[in-house]
């Protein structure tokens, strides 16, 4: 086998960027860039330095697919996480709960979760931090306000092609986030949630925990 041969006489530094850009390693390219320029990095080995331009990049593409979910979820706060949840004794929910909300396990099990109590408890953004776990976790997840989504199926005849690929959108997306659900659940029947949950809320799976005096099921 012959050796291999050396590029042209080129340095790695911003201009060589574009290359990288257009083969989508951005983030690679530039550590690569880093490496080059910084005496810090003289010292690693080859394997270190490819290693760690590989991290930055596995990184940077996790991270756009998250908000790529996000962004896909609609939710009104894309900053609401399970890490802002305050956990105090008169709220009743701990931090062992939190972590396995956080960690997905619900999602991969197909766990329902309902979130019960007065107003202004903070059900809302406990569900849209769900929202945002479910999408680190690389679930799909979608939020709707129950009675837009009503508004949303009352326009659409049950025939209308568009109605059937809405719902069989509802049915496909990982997570479904339903605001005000019980409020105003007498506009769904069971049809809709038939088609996804292939239960009623009764038989949803109960969860222990609350916030304030809102109930985690």
């Amino acid at each position: 086998m012959s050796s291999p041969t050396p590029p042209a006489d080129r340095f790695l530094d911003e201009s060589v960027l574009p290359d990288f850009t257009a083969l989508r390693m951005t983030a690679f390219g530039r550590s690569v860039i880093d490496i080059a320029n910084d005496p810090a990095f003289d010292a690693w080995t080859f394997s270190q330095k490819v290693l760690y331009a590989l991290d930055k990049e596995v990184a940077a593409r996790r991270e756009r697919r998250i908000n790529k979910l996000l962004k896909a979820s609609r939710s009104p706060n894309l900053d609401a996480c399970l890490e802002n949840v305050v956990c105090t004794p008169d709220r009743n929910i701990n931090p062992e709960q939190v972590s396995r909300l956080a960690h997905g396990q619900w999602c991969h099990l197909g766990q329902n979760i309902v979130i019960l109590g007065k107003s202004s408890v903070g059900k809302t953004y406990l569900a849209q931090a769900l929202i945002t776990a479910a999408c680190r976790n690389d679930y799909s997840a979608r939020f709707y306000r129950t009675d837009m989504l009503a508004a949303e199926l009352a326009v659409l005849q049950p025939d209308d092609p568009a109605r059937l690929k809405f719902i069989q959108h509802l049915h496909d997306v990982d997570v479904l986030v339903l605001d005000d659900f019980l409020c105003q659940m007498r506009v769904f029947g069971t049809g809709v949630l038939g088609t996804r949950y292939c239960r009623v809320p009764g038989s949803w799976y109960r969860a222990e925990g609350c916030v304030g005096p809102a109930r985690l099921y």
